[in-house]
């Protein structure tokens, strides 16, 4: 580097300015950069990027900082609880901008700018296509498997590259995804469960039946654990105090409500409820009479429960009802879609007050019964009393093998649930099979994936300069040359490398995301209805935003913001071989279209009448039994396996196909979770030198189980007469889809030609398809 490079450069970034291309510094310097995330890793990008010259970043996220955040996403402070981490994580990473010293260098002579969206990324209205267009690249540092198929859909419909990352413990991974490389999408493989979750998630916004688990084996050894400190739902003074402040910089009702909510030694409602069961607990100690003095024995042991059942009822009304109020003074649920609802305190006294038999000491109890709010009370009162009427303590530590640490947690998790509008209810039986185990957040894992992406989009922007002089002849060429798919390996592999990169992987020729293969689907049409589908199978499984359902060409549903929503109302409450043009039945092909994501597919609809399920048998020593599936219709469903080549009959039935279950025994290690930042990417198996470390990498894979490619597809069930008689709603009025997709984009198009025109007097002459998104979600 010449003496005259030395002194135009920031000595901050005399660094980088050395050791990449001298261009590269200026293409770092103007690029635009989104950010979607700002929690563990999201903050360790943001002061990569404010340390390596990046001065125009957005950052997207939905989430406000809890106490929980404090020890490992270090842009927070105490002073910032109840804030929004975007804004203060933006605000942060300003201070650390290094100013351009030298008048002459003209790199960039716009001031930085870290702008911060406190938003949802799934909100159409203000996060698409056209705005994801306006970057060079995104970076996605998201902790939900439903924002990254978001993101991921979005810089595939914009051409813009997405570098992706996450984490589990000490194990973690980097990727680059984008359309024009031609490599593997994030949908490419088939994601398992999510099993990593953030810990400020369990505690404040729950959204899973797995989050409520895991808060109440948190809540069992807050109550009968033998160090509550160690509970994630421990607060002490310190954090106490900084919440009261977070909430009081809110708003008024929030002091007001962290005032009431709090005691005169200053414990929180979590707290209060300890104090309270394990004052329960305790006076086990004092109740053991000396001999000779049974006449006063009754009217002690009804004083005795009295007692226990009134401090369950103050427990419990902390828990479900206070702590709740307080949580929505603060805030901290604006931006849901269900606000929580507490308990009802006369339906508290009520089952706490009086003795009602538990559900599992009834004669017709099944470990398979659903219990309702009420019973899940009952059932808590009913552990608090047997823990306190026990000679024997309870176990420090949470075990599903344990009846009464399985019981409170069933219970308590419900409640939750109820609260939070959260479904499916969990039964013992299927609450015993989610909990596992929690692994706590690595922040330096968290650090060194961050560091990675970072090195990544230094690559991109290396092909984005490169591309602009002539030296290559597209960007995706350059980037699937250049960037990698690396691993971050808890055991060093025989070479003595912890972190291990490979060639970005080819897309999988059957991802229906980049690849427009076909999905086939089994379920019972005679039973589901559209709305099951919508909501179960197309939104929440494949992730459509606003889709557009056709059956045998016609509309049946559409959904947008030109839409009427009850021009097919009516139709969602149809069963599907009801649905206008012929219905759908065994060998039916869907159309589902949502331009919002530039994503269309088709979906072959396979009938099945019965379902089976692997039941384990405790009676037989623990062995699988397959037993008729009484779970709820709209869970009865496969996504893969074989279509139909044959439309059979409307009487045929699938007997002989009986579901998989997802494992293969009630074990722990079958079902992960982990109270981390983001979830670790399916990743591809590293390879044979990592030397026994591979297992732990591939963690979170699920192989796919389609078998599309031999599958002959049959359209069957429509015909001309069935459809003139019985489509109410026939399309032929409505403007056609991809005309409609044309207009709007144009209309976009048109509305941000402006904001178009400023971005390009800031970043380098690049087309759209050079672009690179980063989105932020939740935590």
């Amino acid at each position: 580097m010449s003496t005259s490079e030395s002194s135009s450069t920031p000595p901050i970034l005399r660094g980088i300015h050395a050791a990449l291309p001298a261009p590269l510094l200026s293409q770092i310097l103007s690029s635009r950069i989104l950010l979607v995330g700002s929690g563990g890793i999201g903050c360790e990008l943001l002061k990569n990027l404010a340390l390596s010259g990046f001065r125009h970043v957005q950052v997207i996220d939905l989430d406000t900082i809890d106490v929980s955040n404090l020890n490992r996403q270090f842009l927070f402070r105490s002073r910032h609880v109840g804030m929004a981490k975007c804004k203060v994580a933006s605000e942060a990473a300003m201070q650390m901008i290094p100013p351009l010293h030298n008048a002459d260098n003209d790199d960039d002579d716009t001031p930085p700018a870290y702008v911060p969206h406190h938003g949802n990324i799934l909100d159409n209205n203000q996060f698409h296509v056209p705005y994801i267009q306006t970057f060079s690249l995104v970076l996605n540092a998201l902790d939900n498997i439903t924002a990254r198929r978001r993101v991921n859909r979005l810089c595939l419909a914009s051409g813009i590259p997405l570098i992706e990352a996450g984490t589990a413990g000490y194990l973690g991974q980097v990727t680059v995804i984008d359309k024009n490389a031609g490599v593997e999408c994030y949908e490419c493989q088939a994601k398992s469960t999510q099993k990593v979750y953030p810990i400020c998630t369990i505690r404040s916004t729950p959204s899973m039946p797995v989050h409520c688990v895991v808060w109440a084996k948190e809540l069992y050894k807050l109550c009968f654990g033998g160090k509550v400190e160690e509970s994630m739902l421990f607060e002490d003074e310190e954090s106490l105090r900084a919440e009261k402040d977070g909430a009081a910089d809110e708003n008024d009702l929030a002091e007001k409500s962290s005032a009431d909510t709090t005691d005169g030694a200053g414990k929180t409602d979590t707290e209060k409820s300890t104090d309270a069961s394990n004052k329960s607990v305790d006076s086990t100690t004092n109740n053991n009479e000396p001999p000779g003095e049974k006449s006063t024995h009754q009217s002690k042991d009804d004083n005795f429960e009295s007692t226990l059942r009134l401090a369950a009822q103050q427990a419990l009304t902390a828990l479900f009802v206070t702590e709740i109020n307080k949580q929505i003074g603060m805030n901290r649920y604006k931006n849901a879609e269900k606000v929580p609802l507490p308990l009802s305190l006369e339906d508290l006294e009520k089952c706490t007050a009086t003795e009602v038999i538990p559900p599992t000491q009834r004669k017709d109890y099944q470990p398979t019964q659903i219990w309702s709010p009420a019973e899940c009370l009952v059932e808590m009162v009913s552990c608090f009393l047997q823990v306190s009427n026990s000679s024997t303590p309870p176990l420090p530590e949470f075990d599903k093998d344990d009846e009464m640490a399985m019981r409170f947690v069933t219970a308590a998790s419900n409640l939750r649930s109820y609260v939070f509008h959260i479904e499916p209810i969990q039964s013992l039986y299927s609450a015993k099979g989610i909990a596992g185990n929690i692994i706590p957040a690595i922040a330096t894992t968290n650090a060194i994936v961050a560091g990675l992406q970072v090195l990544q989009a230094f690559h991109i922007l290396k092909c984005q300069w490169m591309y602009k002089n002539g030296e290559i002849e597209d960007v995706g060429g350059g980037i699937k040359k250049l960037c990698r798919y690396t691993y971050c390996l808890r055991e060093k592999t025989r070479r003595g490398y912890i972190l291990q990169p490979t060639t970005l992987p080819l897309p999988n020729p059957n991802c229906f995301v980049c690849r427009n293969a076909v999905i086939s689907l089994s379920l019972n049409t005679k039973e589901w209805t559209l709305q099951m589908l919508l909501t179960r199978v197309i939104k929440k499984e494949l992730g459509f935003s606003q889709p557009t359902i056709l059956v045998g060409g016609d509309i049946v549903y559409e959904e947008g913001d030109d839409i009427d929503p009850s021009e097919y109302a009516s139709n969602l409450s149809k069963k599907l071989i009801g649905l206008p043009s012929g219905g759908v039945g065994h060998g039916t092909v869907i159309g589902v279209e949502d331009f919002t994501q530039d994503l269309e597919v088709e979906i072959c609809v396979s009938h099945k009448d019965e379902w089976f399920i692997a039941v384990e048998d405790e009676v037989a020593g623990g062995k699988k039994d397959i037993k008729l599936d009484d779970r709820e219709e709209s869970e009865k469903f496969e996504i893969g396996g074989k279509k139909p080549s044959v439309p059979p009959s409307a009487a045929t039935t699938d007997e002989a196909q009986t579901t998989k279950d997802s494992t293969a025994d009630d074990d722990d290690s079958s079902v992960e979770v982990m109270g981390m930042e983001s979830t670790a990417n399916n990743a591809q198996k590293p390879s044979a030198e990592n030397n026994g470390s591979s297992k732990e990498a591939e963690a979170g894979n699920v192989e796919d189980d389609d078998d599309d490619s031999d599958i002959e597809i049959i359209e069957g069930g429509t015909t001309d007469a069935v459809a003139a008689t019985s489509n109410e709603n026939t399309s032929e009025s409505r403007m056609p889809l991809k005309k409609r997709r044309l207009d709007w984009d144009r209309e976009n198009q048109n509305g941000d030609d402006a904001k178009k025109a400023k971005i390009a007097e800031d970043t380098p002459a690049a087309n759209s398809a050079e672009i690179e998104i980063i989105e932020i979600d939740s935590d």
